[in-house]
C-alpha cells in the first residue's frame, strides 16, 4: 500500500523547498549580474593601464631614437661633445657605431669595455640595412653576455646605407620597470613588457627579465583581453601591442581577485536568506499545527458517522471549513441511505446494460473460468453462449500473447486494474486486435471476479495507420520548418553583434569625452560636473570632501628649455605618480596647462595635507632624466576642504587655488593649505 503523508509536513516541506528555490535563483541572480559588471569594469581599468604602460615606453623609445639621431647627425659633421655621450649613457647601457660592413668604429660602454668585432650577423644590423629606417629589436646576448635589447638609427649617404648607431639597454631597466610596478592593478595584478618571442624584457619581478614567458597562451590581435583557466585558476589576461615595435604588453590577474566582494557578498545573503526561511517557517507551521488538530476531529467524526453513531454538538472546530465538511458527512448519510435502497434496482440494470454493452465483456470467477459473456463479445468471436463457458480464457489469444495476459492479470492483483493492448482469435482463427481491460474485484482483499473488457480496434488501427502517413508528412514538413529558423537565428544573432559593435563604440566616445588625450587623466569638465555631485552627496552624509590643486614648478622653463615634448613627457610622468597615491574612489584631473586637481572622499583637510605631502616628496624623489630633464622637478600644493572652507565648487576651488598661490609666493615645493582670515598654514 501507498504510504500516507502528512499534511502538515508535505506543506512545510513544499513552503521550505520554494523558499530555498527562490532564494537560491535570487542569489544566483544578483551574483551573476554583479560579477558580469565587475568584469567588465575590470576590462577596462585593464584596457586603460595597457594604454598608459604602452604610451610611456613608445615616449621613452622615441626619446632614446631621438638623442641616438642627433649623436649621429654630429657624427656624420664629425663633431660631437662629451656632453652628449654622457646623456645617453644615462638612456643606454652601450652605445655604438658600426660601419657598413658590421665592424664596431667606435663604443661607449656604461661598465665594461668592449672587444673590437663584427656584428653584421646580428638581427638588427640586419633589419636596419634593409629598412634604413630606425629599428626596436627582440632579447639577445650582447657582446658581454647579458640579456639585452636594441634601438638603431641607420647612416645614410646618397640613398646608400653606410653604417648605423645602436643603443643597447640592458633587460629590466630601471625607469621602465619603476612604470610597470607603480601600477594599481588589484592584489595579484602583474604588467609585463614581452618582445615578440615572448621574452620578458621589463617586469615589476627582476628575476623574470631574459626568461621565456609561457604561464599563459599568447595569441591574439592589436589588443585582445579574455579569461584562461591555468592550473585550475581563472585570470583575466589582456595582451596589446606598443605602436612602433613587435613588443607586447602582457596585463595579468587572477579572477578571483577581482570577484573576492561579490563573494563576500553572496555569503552574506546566503546568511539573511537561511535567517528569513527560520522565520517563515515559526510564522507558517503555528497556524498548520491548528490545522492537524482540527482535521483529526474531522477523522474522529467521519468516522462516527460511518459506524451510525454520528455526535450531537456539530461545532468542534475553529476553521468553518471543518464545520462545513461535518455538515456535509451528515448529509452524505442520508444520500447513502437513499443509495442503498436504489442499490438493487441498479444491479439488475447494469446486468442487462452488460449483456448490451457495445464492447465484449467477460466475466471470471475466482478460479479464472468464464462466468459470463455479453452479446457483444459472442459477435466479435462467433462462440455461442454454451460454447464459451467451456473455453479456458487463455485459448481465446494467440499462443505468443498468452504469457502477456498471464504476466497483465498478476499484474492486476496489485494495481486492481490494468490495460493491455493484444490480439484475441475467433471461434473460425481469425486475429481480432483489441484493447484489453482487467479490474479485479474484491471485498476485504478477497478476490471474487474478474472483469475483462475487449474494445475493438480494427477501425482504430485503420485510422492510426492513417495518422502515420500524416505525421510523416508533418515530419517533413517540420525539418523544412527547422532549416529556416536556424536560418533566421543566424540573422539575428548577426544582428546582435553589430548591436554590441555599436554599444562599445558608445562606451569609448563616453569615455573619451572625460578623458585629458594627453595624460589619460580626467578632464576639467568631468572634474567640475563631479565636483557638484559629490558636494552634494558630503552634504547628505556629513562627511569631509577635500580639494587638492597642483602646479608643477618653473614648467614654463622646462619647456623652453627642452622642448614641448619633453614638457608632455613630464606631464603624463606626474599624472602616473598622482594616480598611484590615492585611493581607487578619488578623483585626479588635469585641471589645465600644468595645473591638477585631486577629490578625496571623506577626507579632512588634514589628511589632504598627508596624502599631498607624500606626492610632493616622490616627485622631489623621482629622476626625470630618461625624458630628458636632468634636474629635479617640483610641485607646489594648494588645498581647501568643505566644510570649512566653503560649500559651493567655485569657492571651493577659488581657496585651493589661493592656497597654492601662496604656496608658490613662499618659494614652491610645498603644501599650503587655505586658513581665513589671511594667514596660511604650510609646511
Amino acid at each position: 500500500m501507498r504510504r500516507k503523508v502528512s499534511l502538515v509536513r508535505f506543506t512545510t516541506s513544499i513552503i521550505v523547498i520554494g523558499l530555498f528555490v527562490i532564494g537560491f535563483i535570487i542569489a544566483y541572480i544578483a551574483v551573476s549580474r554583479s560579477e558580469r559588471y565587475i568584469l567588465l569594469q575590470s576590462y577596462d581599468h585593464m584596457e586603460t593601464i595597457m594604454d598608459l604602460i604602452s604610451q610611456g615606453v613608445k615616449d621613452s623609445i622615441n626619446e632614446k631614437i631621438n638623442l641616438l639621431l642627433i649623436l649621429r647627425d654630429d657624427i656624420k659633421r664629425k663633431d660631437f661633445h662629451p656632453s652628449l655621450v654622457n646623456m645617453l649613457l644615462n638612456n643606454f647601457d652601450t652605445i655604438l657605431y658600426v660601419d657598413k660592413n658590421g665592424n664596431i668604429i667606435k663604443y661607449w660602454s656604461r661598465y665594461e669595455d668592449i672587444k673590437p668585432t663584427n656584428i653584421s650577423h646580428r638581427e638588427y644590423f640586419i633589419k636596419t640595412k634593409e629598412t634604413l629606417k630606425p629599428y626596436i629589436s627582440n632579447s639577445f646576448r650582447n657582446i658581454a653576455g647579458n640579456y639585452a635589447v636594441a634601438i638603431t638609427v641607420p647612416i645614410v649617404e646618397k640613398n646608400s646605407f653606410n653604417g648605423l648607431i645602436v643603443g643597447g639597454i640592458l633587460l629590466n631597466q630601471p625607469t621602465l620597470s619603476y612604470l610597470l610596478s607603480s601600477t594599481n592593478f588589484h592584489r595579484s595584478g602583474t604588467v609585463r613588457i614581452l618582445d615578440s618571442k615572448g621574452v620578458v624584457l621589463f617586469s615589476a619581478d627582476p628575476t623574470e627579465a631574459g626568461k621565456v614567458y609561457d604561464k599563459f597562451p599568447l595569441n591574439g590581435g592589436y589588443r585582445s583581453i579574455r579569461i584562461e583557466n591555468i592550473d585550475g585558476k581563472d585570470y583575466v589576461i589582456g595582451i596589446g601591442t606598443i605602436p612602433g615595435t613587435n613588443w607586447r604588453v602582457l596585463a595579468t590577474v587572477e579572477k578571483r581577485d577581482i570577484l573576492s566582494y561579490t563573494y563576500k557578498n553572496l555569503r552574506y545573503i546566503l546568511v539573511l536568506s537561511i535567517i528569513l526561511i527560520l522565520a517563515l517557517l515559526i510564522v507558517i507551521i503555528t497556524p498548520l499545527s491548528k490545522l492537524t488538530s482540527s482535521l483529526n476531529l474531522l477523522r474522529k467524526t467521519a468516522i462516527d458517522y460511518v459506524i451510525g453513531n454520528p455526535p450531537r454538538d456539530l461545532s468542534i472546530s475553529n476553521f468553518s471549513e471543518i464545520n462545513d465538511i461535518i455538515s456535509a458527512f451528515q448529509e452524505m448519510r442520508n444520500i447513502i441511505k437513499d443509495r442503498e435502497e436504489k442499490l438493487k434496482e441498479e444491479q439488475a440494470y447494469l446486468e442487462t446494460l452488460l449483456l448490451e454493452m457495445g464492447e465484449g465483456v467477460l466475466v471470471l470467477d475466482s478460479d479464472k473460468k468464464i462466468k459470463f459473456a455479453n452479446r457483444r463479445f459472442l459477435e466479435m468471436t462467433g462462440y455461442s453462449e454454451g460454447d464459451i463457458k467451456n473455453i479456458y480464457p487463455l485459448e481465446l489469444f494467440n499462443p505468443i500473447d498468452r504469457e502477456d495476459i498471464k504476466t497483465a492479470m498478476e499484474e492486476c492483483l496489485k494495481k486492481e486494474e490494468c490495460k493491455v493492448r493484444i490480439n484475441i482469435l475467433s471461434k473460425d482463427g481469425k486475429s481480432i486486435p483489441v484493447l484489453t481491460s482487467i479490474k479485479v474485484l474484491k471485498i476485504d482483499e478477497e478476490i471474487l471476479e474478474y472483469l475483462i473488457v475487449f474494445s475493438d480496434l480494427t477501425e482504430i488501427e485503420k485510422r492510426e495507420k492513417e495518422l502515420e502517413d500524416a505525421l510523416e508528412e508533418i515530419r517533413t514538413l517540420n525539418e523544412e520548418l527547422n532549416k529556416r529558423s536556424q536560418q533566421l537565428e543566424i540573422a539575428l544573432a548577426s544582428l546582435d553583434m553589430k548591436l554590441f559593435e555599436a554599444e562599445r563604440a558608445k562606451e569609448t566616445a563616453e569615455r573619451l569625452a572625460i578623458t585629458d588625450p594627453l595624460t589619460g587623466l580626467f578632464n576639467r569638465r568631468f572634474l567640475e560636473e563631479k565636483l557638484g555631485n559629490e558636494l552634494i552627496r558630503a552634504k547628505a552624509y556629513n562627511s569631509y570632501l577635500s580639494i587638492v590643486m597642483a602646479d608643477i614648478d618653473h614648467f614654463k622653463r622646462i619647456n623652453d628649455t627642452y622642448g614641448h615634448s619633453v614638457g608632455d613627457g613630464v606631464l603624463k610622468m606626474l599624472a602616473v605618480i598622482l594616480k598611484s597615491n590615492i585611493r581607487t574612489e578619488d578623483i585626479v584631473a588635469r585641471y589645465g596647462g600644468e595645473e591638477f586637481v585631486i577629490l578625496l572622499h571623506n577626507a579632512s583637510k588634514y589628511d589632504a595635507f598627508r596624502v599631498s605631502e607624500r606626492i610632493r616628496l616622490e616627485v622631489e624623489e623621482t629622476s626625470f632624466l630618461e625624458i630628458g630633464v636632468p634636474e629635479k622637478i617640483t610641485v607646489s600644493f594648494g588645498i581647501s576642504s568643505f566644510p570649512e572652507d566653503g560649500e559651493e565648487p567655485i569657492e571651493l576651488i577659488k581657496k585651493a587655488d589661493q592656497a597654492l598661490y601662496q604656496a608658490k609666493s613662499q618659494g614652491r615645493n610645498r603644501v599650503v593649505t587655505f586658513t581665513e582670515p589671511s594667514a596660511s598654514i604650510h609646511f
